[in-house]
């Protein structure tokens, strides 16, 4: 069996809140932490889904070690800049649609996955 896989969920809004449980059951992951910039959602939806590392800041998570991908359910026009920032850091990628809203982004966005040899997911 391959590794298991460490995931920071990015954005606890509702519709990450659809993946949490989904992420958390998954036999690779071996921890979910969670990251938001509202630190009252933040704290009340690591409490609600038993998740005990968080992060108030993106930088923050992308420079954890115990980070190993990054799960973006943030505003649709942030994904493409966020998956670069992530890939950059050296952390896989899955993005909730779109990947991106312009063609360039997305232009960056397989330059950036070649580049690095990181795994790269949009899903919903």
């Amino acid at each position: 069996m391959p590794n298991p896989i460490r995931v920071c969920i990015v954005g606890a809004g509702r519709f990450a809140q659809c993946f949490i449980p989904l992420f958390k059951c998954h036999p690779r992951v071996d921890g979910v932490s969670l990251c938001d910039v509202d630190p009252d959602r933040l704290s009340s939806e690591a409490a609600r889904f038993g998740i005990r590392r968080t992060f108030l800041s993106y930088g923050e998570a992308l420079a954890a070690r115990d980070v190993d991908a990054v799960a973006i359910f943030t505003e649709r026009w942030t994904h493409a800049p966020m998956t670069l920032e992530a890939l950059e850091a050296g952390k896989h990628v899955f993005s909730s649609v779109p990947a991106a809203t312009t063609l360039d982004e997305l232009d960056a966005l397989v330059d950036a996955v070649r580049r690095t040899g990181l795994v790269y997911m949009m899903g919903e």
